[in-house]
Formats: structure tokens, C-alpha cells, sequence
């Protein structure tokens, strides 16, 4: 029975990984099933170091340049790679600073889903951040498929009490509306002292004023309107070049990946095979090398001057 469940929440986690990396579009599980995502991601190897520096690289641009390979070590005997993986983990609080095998992922499956799946949050949680289209459905709080109804319920609780202690009750629920920001609002009230009014009786707008800016504002819009209706007749628009347009942009989307591919393979025997022994101090050379050298040249002169007898020997015994 125990087995049951716990093969009933892995497989729970699974769906869940592999929906927030598709809603991610991640590119090395696009056609990945579900039963192989806890493959690529839960054993050490080079699928799963792939998609933990992509996700850092999603999360943060800036990442890629503390995960660009020129900053590797050249001392160390671990994987550079895992090591700069490492630090950008324990700098987010995911892990602690020497905890490398989480990172290569050699540690217990509790500990790894745990890891993998508060990575998974920050990163849906920024993107959606950053989404225009998403970001006014955004929640506020950790929204994690993996957690039941009633472990939500408490996490929203926490929150929503942590907010009423934070903010005033009555600025919280004031009737009344603001419509400029607070600094605005302060800087516009500060102009009514200067001219003798105050908040509760604010001056009244200047309606010639109005009718000007309305005026101006009407022409500015109609001249960009027809700046966009001319640069329209200016390029039509065929109606193939839609399907051509994807079809480029589907070739280049492969060809990009291949060439990522390419250079990720590249990067790593380079890591592995070539930076070790780059870098390195010149050696010390002894003396005995023109001693050898010196000996080497005397033996192929001496070889050179045999070499006619030996076949004056060779003739005279045939």
C-alpha cells in the first residue's frame, strides 16, 4: 500500500514537471513523455545538467553570464559546470553552498523533488511576471500543483495574514478611489498648496485648458493613424507569405536547436578533455636534453656512414 502511494505522488509530481516545463517551452522535453521526465531529471547525467541550466538561464538572463564557461575553475577535479550550477542554486537559497550532489543528483528522491520542484516555481512564477497576457491573472503567493487543497489553503492563510499586519486596515478598504500614483498625487497636491488650495477643496480644472490638450492629443492621433495607414499600403502583405513565414521560422527553430546541441557537446569535451591542461605553468626543462639531442645526431651520422659498407657486404657475399 505504501508502495502504491508513493508511486501515485511520483507520478503526480511528474505531470506536474512536465506541464510547467511545457507551459515553460522547454526545448529538451518538448517530446518527452511523462514517465521519462523523472528519468531526465532525477538521474545524474547530461539531460538533466541541460535542462537545470536552462532553467537558471530562464529564470535570469544575467545567469547565463555566471554559467558562461569562462569562468570555470581550472583547478577543480568536479565538473565545472556543476560547480557554477551550484553556486547559482545556493545565491537563489535552493541549496546550501557545498551541497553539490543535489546538483548532480545523486541524493534521495524526496530531497530531489523538493529542489526541482521549488526551481520550477520561481521560474513559472517570473515568467508569468514578465508575460503581459499572464500577468494580470497572476496569484500572489507559491502556487504548486503539488501541493494538496488543504496545504494551499494554509500557505494562502499565512499570506493573507501576513499582508493584514503589514498594511492598515482602513487604507486597505478606503472607499474612496485614487486614481494617480502616490508620488503623482503628492506632487499634484503640493502644487494646490502653492496656489492656496487645499485636498478637501481642490481647484477647479481649467476647461479651456482641457479643450486645448484634447484638441492636441485628437491631432497627434490622427496623424500616427495615418502614418500606419500609409506604411500599410505602402508593404501589403501577400497572403502566402504567413505559411512561409512559419515554415522559415520552424527550419530556423531546428536548425538553432541542432546548433545549440553542437555547441553544448562542444563546450563540455572542451571542459572536460581540453581546459585541464590549458593555463598551465611552462615546464622546467633539464639539461639533459642538447646531451641527448648532441647523441642523436652522432648515432645518425654514424648510421649514414655504416650503411654504405653494409651493402658493399650485402654485394661482395652475393
Amino acid at each position: 500500500m505504501a508502495a502504491t502511494s508513493k508511486e501515485t505522488k511520483e507520478c503526480k509530481m511528474s505531470k506536474s514537471f512536465k506541464k510547467r516545463l511545457d507551459m515553460l517551452e522547454c526545448p529538451y522535453t518538448s517530446d518527452v513523455d511523462e514517465s521519462w521526465i523523472s528519468q531526465l531529471l532525477l538521474k545524474p547525467g547530461e539531460s538533466r545538467i541541460r535542462i537545470l541550466h536552462w532553467l537558471f538561464s530562464r529564470f535570469d538572463q544575467a545567469v547565463s553570464d555566471v554559467l558562461d564557461a569562462q569562468y570555470s575553475s581550472v583547478t577543480t577535479h568536479v565538473d565545472s559546470r556543476l560547480q557554477r550550477l551550484l553556486q547559482v542554486a545556493s545565491a537563489l537559497g535552493l541549496c546550501s553552498y557545498d551541497d553539490i550532489d543535489l546538483v548532480r543528483g545523486v541524493t534521495t528522491g524526496p530531497k530531489q523533488w523538493l529542489f526541482l520542484d521549488q526551481l520550477l516555481d520561481i521560474v513559472s512564477i517570473a515568467d508569468s511576471a514578465e508575460d503581459p497576457q499572464t500577468k494580470s491573472f497572476s496569484v500572489p503567493g507559491v502556487v504548486s500543483d503539488s501541493w494538496s487543497l488543504e496545504e494551499q489553503f494554509t500557505q494562502d492563510s499565512v499570506y493573507l495574514e501576513r499582508l493584514v499586519t503589514q498594511e492598515r486596515m482602513t487604507t486597505l478598504f478606503h472607499p474612496a478611489i485614487t486614481l494617480l500614483p502616490p508620488d503623482l498625487a503628492h506632487k499634484l497636491e503640493r502644487s494646490w498648496v502653492e496656489r492656496g488650495f487645499t485636498k478637501d477643496k481642490p481647484p477647479l480644472p481649467d476647461v479651456k485648458q482641457l479643450s486645448e490638450s484634447y484638441s492636441d492629443l485628437m491631432g497627434q492621433l490622427t496623424r500616427q493613424r495615418e502614418i500606419l495607414q500609409e506604411l500599410l499600403e505602402e508593404l501589403p502583405q501577400k497572403e502566402d507569405q504567413n505559411s512561409d513565414l512559419n515554415h522559415v521560422s520552424t527550419t530556423l527553430g531546428l536548425m538553432l536547436k541542432e546548433l545549440g546541441q553542437f555547441i553544448t557537446g562542444f563546450t563540455y569535451s572542451f571542459e572536460n578533455e581540453i581546459r585541464p591542461w590549458c593555463n598551465k605553468p611552462q615546464p622546467h626543462l633539464t639539461p639533459l636534453g642538447p646531451a641527448v639531442k648532441r647523441v642523436h645526431s652522432l648515432l645518425s651520422g654514424l648510421k649514414e656512414w655504416i650503411l654504405p659498407w653494409q651493402l658493399l657486404r650485402n654485394f661482395r657475399i652475393m
